[in-house]
């Protein structure tokens, strides 16, 4: 078993929230999160969420956070609705907050080259626009999420070491001496078998597994993918690997149209001859099924070493995996509260997460699925 039993916690967590953006929401999120960790405990760093209304002027809410924590190093980034161990911020406007004392703090990633230190993960928050450079920057491993707000336009914040930063990306890390350990939850159920890429130009498929692409699609959804196409999602591989779809690891595409005559099936990406995919579509139910899975694992597999024990967790599920796609409730947050009921957590809904490829080793962002890491000593 993991032991939960500590006198005091080693990370705080705070939320606080009303009906509308005031900067006292901040403030009052960190005080909530420095009340939880040792008594007299220096700050060293605060990771700070704000819901998306603060994105025009989020710059009273940092200094008050910084403030409370008595630490400039505060990151963070606005986003449409939040998460924390506590609860799930939707339809209000507030923050939520950890804090971390100076031996675990957050640290800016240039700060830690210029030292010589090379952390384990990198933590990468970025707008939609900035996704590309923020994913190429370094080769280390990140995760993470994109900003995500009510229309899609903007504008969005990012601040990094108490300032917003005007390129739209920011990239942290803990010390070395944290550990991570990131799951992801897909949100897609297969209705294929996996199948190979065998002619395609620009975003048509036109041959897959030796036949006309439309002819592979399943019989009871061809008519839906000539009237409907756009709930039809396909699933590619990163590689020519036969084993990469199996491994979870895989670009979401929606289908645009598709032409019965011709069998051309156009998709939204680009796809490449020699690779796989399989048709799928958006099913709550295995979403669900997929994040209790990966928790479940990661869980048995931290209980095999006793000095695993978990400190702290951030969690970015996509912005469309909210209570309106689980019938009124957030079954990543359930589960993840049900799975580890003690350890501090906080997060956001985001427009895209940011991972690691187990296979290719470049950092991609996902789409539809849920990023947890949460981190141990080492």
């Amino acid at each position: 078993m993991i032991n939960y039993s500590l006198d005091y916690k080693k990370i705080g967590t705070g939320s606080s929230y009303g009906a509308i953006a005031e900067d006292h929401h901040a403030a009052k999120a960190v005080e909530a999160a420095v009340a939880k960790i040792e008594p007299n405990s220096t700050i060293g760093s605060v990771l700070l969420f704000l819901s998306s209304a603060y994105s025009h002027a989020p710059h009273g809410a940092i200094k008050l956070a910084a403030k409370v924590a008595g630490t400039p190093q505060v990151f963070g980034c606005c986003a449409l609705n939040l998460l924390c161990d506590e609860e799930w911020l939707m339809d209000v406007e507030g923050a939520v907050a950890m804090v971390f004392p100076r031996e675990t703090a957050l640290q800016p990633l240039r700060v830690m080259e210029q030292l010589e230190i090379q952390p384990n993960a990198v933590l990468t928050l970025a707008s939609p626009n900035a996704s590309a450079i923020a994913t190429n920057t370094t080769q280390l491993g990140q995760f993470g999420s994109l900003c995500s707000d009510e229309f899609g336009h903007g504008p969005y914040s990012i601040w990094q070491s108490g300032q917003i930063q005007e390129h739209e990306f920011s990239l942290s890390a803990f010390p070395p001496k944290l550990k991570p350990h990131t799951i992801i939850a897909t949100g897609e159920k297969a209705l294929s078998k996996n199948m190979q890429i065998n002619l395609a130009n620009d975003h048509d498929l036109k041959q897959i597994n030796q036949q006309r692409a439309f002819d592979t699609l399943p019989e009871d959804l061809k008519t839906i993918a000539e009237t409907q196409p756009y709930q039809l999602l396909c699933c590619t591989s990163e590689t020519n690997d036969p084993n990469g779809l199996a491994k979870g690891v895989y670009a979401v595409n929606h289908v645009i149209s598709v032409d019965r005559e011709s069998g051309v099936v156009q998709i939204s990406g680009k796809p490449k001859a020699g690779r796989y995919l399989f048709w799928a579509i958006r099913d709550a139910e295995s979403a669900g099924e997929s994040v209790q899975e990966e928790l479940l694992k990661l869980k048995i597999s931290l209980e095999k070493d006793s000095d695993k024990t978990p400190l702290f967790a951030l969690m970015f599920p996509n912005i469309s995996r909210g209570a309106e796609f689980y019938n009124g409730l957030d079954k990543d947050f359930e589960c993840f509260k049900s799975t580890f009921p003690e350890v501090p957590m906080i997060g956001f809904y985001g427009n895209g997460e940011i991972t690691q490829s187990p296979i290719t080793n470049k950092n991609i962002i996902r789409q539809y699925a849920t990023v947890i890491t949460i981190f141990t000593e080492q």
